[in-house]
């Protein structure tokens, strides 16, 4: 019979190692009682053991980075999960944001207005633009480009945190307006600078059927 002490041992060296333990790894080895008991074990050992130190270096170099700024933009921003989800749907598609905004711009029959596509879309993405104003058309043909219905995307557009991004100049949007801007798309303050409101047309113009498109009305 197992000796379930012995590999409760095996596993905080393991862990207090640095490796990666998973306890699905040790768990594996028993079965009934002394899989209950492991198992019970390892979850007060976790929950007394000392948190591991932060590493930032190890952090950087983990790829992690851009993935969690995204995540928190998501929380804080108009978007709902957008700016975590269109990046990794981009990626997955292997579309470079300037290939993907040409093709929107085309499936919305606005080829000539490439530059108010891409500055929505870069909204999308940054947690910038109110997902409720953004009409069905867009996220069909989105959709149809990333590989996913529009429901989806409408549902991912849905805010993650009550009262998420209400204040447009609050903290949230100041980070979401500095978050590592994708250089594909030109029109993109550099850090520190405020972005100007989503109306890349000229302020007296009237609204078109871009403007109305992803903001509504």
């Amino acid at each position: 019979m197992t000796d379930v002490h012995a590999l409760l041992e095996d596993y905080i060296a393991a862990h207090r190692g640095g490796r990666q333990a998973d306890p699905r790894e040790w768990l594996g080895r028993v079965q009934g009682r002394d899989r209950a008991a492991l198992e019970g074990l390892i979850d007060t050992y976790l929950a007394r053991a000392p948190m591991r130190r932060w590493d930032p270096v190890a952090f950087r170099e983990s790829g992690l980075g851009p993935f969690a700024e995204q995540v928190t933009t998501a929380l804080h921003g108009r978007s709902g999960a957008w700016p975590a989800l269109l990046p990794q749907l981009r990626d997955r598609a292997a579309l470079r944001r300037a290939e993907l905004i040409e093709r929107l711009a085309g499936a919305l029959e606005a080829p000539d207005r490439q530059d108010k596509v891409g500055f929505y879309y870069h909204e999308m993405e940054q947690g910038l633009l109110p997902s409720e104003g953004v009409d069905d058309k867009v996220l069909t043909a989105l959709g149809s480009i990333l590989g996913q219905s529009a429901e989806a995307l409408r549902q991912a557009g849905r805010s993650l945190l009550p009262g998420a991004g209400e204040a447009a100049g609050g903290p949230a949007a100041v980070f979401a307006r500095q978050a590592s801007p994708d250089p594909a798309y030109g029109d993109v303050p550099s850090p520190g600078t405020v972005a100007r409101e989503p109306t890349p047309a000229d302020a007296s113009a009237e609204p078109d059927e871009i403007d109305r498109l992803f903001r509504g009305g």
